[in-house]
């Protein structure tokens, strides 16, 4: 998306969960995930794109009307990902020792 379409996309996410409220959202929010995990379950690779996007969408709609939520989100994305790394960087040490004996 272009500046232009993402301040249209922005506003449109913040006027939808205005409109709606937080908890319909997050009754929406459920359900997307739902539909997400059946299109995963069947390897349905365009309907998966289909609801990633509706979960990105209402993903959006949350962070964009609550600022906090996304700095936090945001700092426990970066703990999680490095974490993971870790954890990956030290299997990998283990297993060149165990190759060594």
């Amino acid at each position: 998306m272009n500046k232009e379409q993402l301040k249209t996309y922005y506003n449109a996410c913040r006027f939808i969960f205005q409109n709606y409220g937080e908890d319909a959202q997050k009754r929406q929010l459920i359900q997307e995930l739902a539909e997400l995990i059946v299109a995963l379950t069947k390897n349905d690779s365009e309907n998966i794109i289909e609801e990633m996007a509706d979960v990105q969408v209402m993903f959006d709609q949350f962070t964009l009307n609550k600022k906090c939520l996304y700095e936090k989100i945001e700092l426990m994305q970066l703990k999680k990902v490095e974490r993971q790394v870790n954890r990956i960087v030290e299997a990998n040490k283990i297993e060149e020792r165990t190759k060594g004996d």
